[in-house]
C-alpha cells in the first residue's frame, strides 16, 4: 500500500506514518456528513469522469459491450494514463439523464462512487463548503467516520485515479 501513497503527497505521507501535522479537514472533524440525493450535480460539472481498467470493464460488461467497444462508442481517452471519458465544457456526463439518473450506476466507476471523499474536497474545510455549494447531499445524512474517509481516498489511490484541482 505504501507504494500507492505518494500518488497523493504529503497528506498520504501523514497517513502512512499516522501523524498529520494540521491534520485534514474530516479528520479534524472527526468524520463528515454526506447523503446522497441522486441529485446529478456531481454528474453535471464540467470535467473528466476516469475509467480506470477495472471500472472500465464493470461499466462494459453491464453495457454488454467489449472494452475496446466500449472506449471506441464513449471516446475515452487516455489521460494521465488512465482512460476518461470528457463530454465536454458544460456537457453532462455522457451516462446522465435527467430523469433516469445514471445508466450506469451500479457499475458507476470508483470517482463516483467515492464522492465527496475526494483529497481535494475533504482535505480543507474551504474545499469541502465550496463543494457543498453544488452538491446538496453534502453536510446532511449520516456521518461518515475518519475510516470510512480514508478508505474512500484509498479506493482512488489504488485505481490511481489522478487528483483533481482544488475547489
Amino acid at each position: 500500500m505504501s507504494s500507492i501513497l505518494p500518488a497523493f503527497g504529503p497528506f498520504c505521507d501523514g497517513l502512512r506514518e499516522g501523524n498529520l501535522v494540521g491534520k485534514p479537514y474530516f479528520q479534524k472533524t472527526n468524520g463528515l456528513r454526506f447523503e446522497c440525493t441522486r441529485c446529478g450535480n456531481c454528474c453535471t460539472r464540467p470535467g473528466p469522469v476516469y475509467f480506470p481498467e477495472e471500472d472500465l470493464l464493470r461499466a462494459a460488461r453491464l453495457l454488454e459491450l467489449s472494452p475496446a467497444e466500449f472506449r471506441r462508442r464513449f471516446r475515452l481517452r487516455l489521460e494521465d494514463g488512465v482512460h476518461a471519458l470528457d463530454p465536454g465544457f458544460g456537457s453532462p456526463c455522457t451516462f446522465y439523464d435527467d430523469k433516469t439518473g445514471c445508466a450506469i450506476y451500479e457499475a458507476r466507476p470508483t470517482q463516483c462512487r467515492t464522492w465527496p471523499f475526494w483529497p481535494e474536497v475533504v482535505n480543507r474545510k474551504r474545499s469541502w463548503e465550496l463543494a457543498a455549494r453544488d452538491c446538496e447531499g453534502m453536510d446532511q445524512g449520516r456521518r461518515f467516520s475518519v475510516t470510512e474517509i480514508e478508505r474512500g481516498l484509498m479506493q482512488c489511490v489504488e485505481v490511481e485515479l489522478p487528483e483533481g484541482d482544488s475547489w
